[in-house]
């Protein structure tokens, strides 16, 4: 038997060829309908080569969070609701069931300290980081979690906007405990109000920028985390979760600082999720479970396949976290460091999102940074502009307009 040289013993194709031989075997149409592009027009294939390669490459390592014991990332339990009781035991059976890190999302439930320690209750807060949904109203369950003795041994992300909670920011700068971290810069928010994945990545760029420039350097670096919005399009999440690690450290790098600790998180898209044959959001959640896990996010949010409905089940629960259990423990996804590093149509899309979002950003900054382009609703028009024409593509939806089932039952909600 001989050896065989791939490189030797076939002929190297040309693009050009390939092209052709594609189009010759068309029935209709023509080359450049196989064509597709993202919502920000950057073109997506159909074929991607070593031509497609950004000049440079190097693999986007995962960022080093504390109590992790072996895994690769967190596993986190959402926990919700304005009954506590019920929250506190939905937090328990999430943790029993294999999430290593909290999500409270029902800061607002949380009027004072008692309540706090009754969500909280039995669990082991040395062994399990915890991070508050960043929304309004952070600086009062800060406040409440600074009184509880127990929680400044732990990892504490209390995800205040470096924006609206600067007051509460740097009021509490001096008494923070080691291993906690104030800011959130939320990328997700962007992403809900209808902004593609290229507005989504040039804001939390500009946030960024911004919070280096009132913070400081070593500020920033110590109490920074992002957070990001993966969604069904498991391939273009994995290119947008790089491409926001590349921004990250860029930024950080043109202030002379290693932006290497500022972890990113990301949160499975409420946008996503369907009324309609509801079952069919388990293949989205899971589709955008596994872009973030690629993609190499730090911390992983998927949510119950039920949230377009209602409040979670504890079925609905044990979906969410098994499916990260699946990828982590099963299949083992988290075991190559940056899987998607080398693969041309992956590295082609993280270096367009990167090179696109970059001049979005640059854009903001000369319209006198994020705070003035806020302000002055260019940005919410910008968001509503790329909502509508979404709408107007409607695009295929499973169970919607395609493939759509008739008489499905509704999965159960909690009433």
């Amino acid at each position: 038997m001989t050896d065989l040289k791939l490189k030797s013993d076939f002929a190297t194709a040309k693009r050009t060829e390939w092209q052709k031989t594609v189009t010759s075997g068309l029935k209709t149409g023509t080359f450049e309908d196989l064509i597709h592009y993202s919502e920000d027009g950057i073109a997506r294939g159909p074929l991607m080569s070593a031509t497609d390669l950004p000049p440079s490459l190097a693999p986007l390592a995962r960022t080093a969070l504390p109590k992790l014991e072996g895994r690769k990332w967190h596993i986190t339990a959402p926990v919700r609701g304005i009954d506590l009781n019920h929250a506190n035991t939905q937090l328990l059976e999430n943790l029993k069931g294999g999430a290593s890190a909290i999500r409270i999302e029902n800061g607002d439930a949380l009027k004072n300290r008692n309540d706090l320690k009754r969500l909280l209750e039995g669990v082991h807060l040395d062994l399990v980081p915890i991070q508050f949904a960043p929304k309004s109203g952070n600086a009062s369950s800060l406040t409440q979690a600074l009184s509880i003795a127990a929680l400044k041994e732990t990892s504490v992300w209390a995800g205040l906007d470096p924006i609206d909670d600067e007051a509460a920011i740097n009021a509490t700068l001096r008494q923070t405990p080691a291993g906690w971290k104030l800011m959130t810069i939320s990328a997700c928010h962007i992403h809900e109000q209808g902004g593609t994945d290229v507005q989504e990545l040039a804001g939390l760029a500009a946030h960024l920028a911004d919070a280096i420039r009132v913070y400081g350097t070593d500020t920033v670096c110590k109490h920074m985390v992002i957070e990001i919005a993966s969604d069904r399009d498991s391939h273009l999440t994995i290119a947008k979760i790089r491409a926001a690690r590349r921004l990250t450290r860029r930024i950080t790098e043109a202030f002379d600082i290693d932006g290497s600790a500022i972890p990113i998180c990301a949160v499975t898209s409420l946008r996503m999720m369907q009324t309609q044959d509801a079952w069919t959001n388990l293949l989205r959640v899971m589709s955008a479970g596994f872009g973030s896990v690629i993609g190499g996010a730090d911390m992983i949010t998927t949510r119950p396949f039920t949230d377009g409905l209602g409040e979670a089940t504890p079925f609905a629960h044990r979906i969410a976290r098994n499916m990260q259990l699946m990828m982590m423990e099963e299949s083992h996804l988290g075991q190559v460091a940056d899987a998607a590093h080398g693969s041309y149509w992956h590295e082609h899309m993280t270096e367009a999102l990167a090179q696109s979002a970059w001049r979005a950003f640059q854009m903001i900054e000369q319209k006198g940074g994020i705070r003035s382009y806020m302000d002055s609703g260019e940005f919410d028009t910008a968001l509503h502009a790329s909502q509508a024409a979404r709408a107007a593509r409607s695009e295929p939806l499973l169970g919607i307009t395609l493939h759509p089932a008739k008489n499905v039952k509704d999965p159960e909600v909690r009433t």
